[in-house]
């Protein structure tokens, strides 16, 4: 309990220098955004939790998903996080959205949902009880999205994987499973299907919760 309670303080310190860094920065993510949410498989009327919301980057395209009637419920651990995101919120006059504090492995939610997006969220796809706790909010059938980074193999890997590494310190806390981040995941989903894309330096995997 004392090694996540601290791993948990350490992320919060580090989103806490870039929860205002403006969506902009990070524009070569949007393409992948829209994809992720497209694989969720949500319809109109829709619910959809997205755990490790951030800022909200993914707000817009979660909300055209589900339509007027859907509802999107956002978690994060950082209180910086969710302070943008409130912020985010409020400027767009969205009512649709609920916004939760709270790590991936202490969620306790009153209901399920009909998709899970986890949006580079390494620390939660290494983490057995973050990840169960998830899992337990997505109806049987529901749809899980899971997208992050991930290090490249072979020549290429010792040309990129440096840089990668840097970007894993920097935004993630858990060393493990940097090579195959959806690992604790297929064994969970069993059909779950994994994406890379670009030079393989990114992933996207997705399946339906049995």
């Amino acid at each position: 309990m004392t090694d996540r309670l601290d791993a948990h303080a350490q992320i919060i310190d580090r989103y806490r220098r870039v929860a205002h860094l403006p969506d902009g920065l990070f524009f070569f993510t949007f393409p992948l955004r829209r994809h992720a949410v497209r694989r969720l498989g949500l319809v109109a009327g829709g619910s959809v939790l997205e755990v490790g919301c951030g800022s909200g980057a993914n707000f817009p395209y979660l909300l055209q998903a589900v339509g007027p009637a859907g509802r999107v419920v956002g978690v994060d651990l950082s209180p910086d996080m969710i302070a943008a995101a409130r912020a985010r919120v409020h400027r767009h006059a969205w009512s649709r959205i609920e916004l939760v504090e709270s790590a991936a492995e202490s969620l306790r939610l009153d209901e399920q949902f009909d998709a899970l997006l986890l949006f580079a969220m390494h620390d939660v796809f290494t983490s057995p009880d973050g990840l169960d706790r998830c899992l337990a909010h997505v109806r049987s059938g529901g749809r899980v999205v899971a997208v992050g980074p991930v290090l490249a193999a072979g020549r290429l890997g010792r040309v990129l994987n440096p840089v990668l590494g840097a970007v894993f310190r920097r935004f993630a806390v858990s060393s493990l499973d940097r090579d195959q981040p959806w690992r604790l995941l297929s064994e969970r989903i069993p059909a779950l299907h994994v994406e890379r894309f670009g030079p393989g330096v990114l992933f996207m995997a997705w399946g339906e919760v049995s």
